[in-house]
């Protein structure tokens, strides 16, 4: 059973041992790493070829797109959410950048790990 969430100040214990995620200054941290990691998936090029400076020239030409292909007019904040949605989903989906090489080391450490504590626990 949960115990109810209070607004009461912390324990010792709760101080030493728990997580800050929760107060103001983690939650401007969460939201400056997002930040972060959604501008690096700003794609350098689009479907076309034409190349993309940065967000704002990636939602401007996403605009652009939208009315050439789907006959959609959407305004610029209409436009800058649909992209951030869209880079927020590429920056948290670590399966699709998981390469063969990733997937080969970590089956070496798993089996360097698991080998060298079934010799040690023999010894």
């Amino acid at each position: 059973m949960r115990r109810p969430r209070t607004d009461a100040p912390p324990t010792r214990a709760r101080r030493v041992f728990g997580t800050n995620r929760n107060s103001p200054e983690a939650k401007a941290n969460q939201l400056k790493w997002a930040k972060q990691m959604m501008d690096l998936e700003v794609p350098e090029r689009t479907a076309d070829g034409s190349q993309i400076v940065n967000k704002e020239d990636f939602i401007a030409k996403y605009i652009v797109s939208e009315k050439e292909k789907f006959g959609r007019d959407i305004d610029e904040a209409t436009a800058e959410a649909e992209v951030d949605q869209w880079l927020l989903e590429q920056a948290t989906n670590a399966s699709s950048k998981t390469s063969g090489s990733d997937l080969a080391l970590g089956l070496a450490v798993f089996v360097i790990t698991f080998g060298g504590g079934l010799y040690f626990a023999q010894q």
